[in-house]
């Protein structure tokens, strides 16, 4: 199982907070308590660039195309497949 989700808007350290661990842990805990006795196999962080609009388009950057699909903060697992879908369709001109 995997627990996270925390937002720190201007906070980019990429060393594990285990305060914030421990934060993360007691309130998955307090939906599962089995989580509480759970073996804790490591600490991960992941920066997730934040836009208010995902950037999702296409440019010419020194003649090669480039396909810009990044900002979805934490909502990128839900944004996935959509945003696969339209950079698929601008790549093969079917968009």
């Amino acid at each position: 199982m995997i627990l996270g989700g925390v937002a720190q808007p201007g906070v980019f350290d990429r060393e594990p907070d285990l305060a914030v661990a421990a934060a993360i842990l007691q309130r998955g805990a307090a939906i599962e308590p089995r989580l509480a006795s759970a073996r804790v196999l490591g600490h991960q962080v992941g920066l997730r660039p934040f836009r208010e609009e995902v950037r999702l388009e296409e440019q010419q950057l020194r003649g090669a195309r480039c396909v810009h699909n990044y900002g979805h903060g934490r909502s990128g697992v839900s944004l996935s497949w959509g945003c696969a879908r339209e950079v698929q369709g601008i790549v093969t001109g079917e968009g």
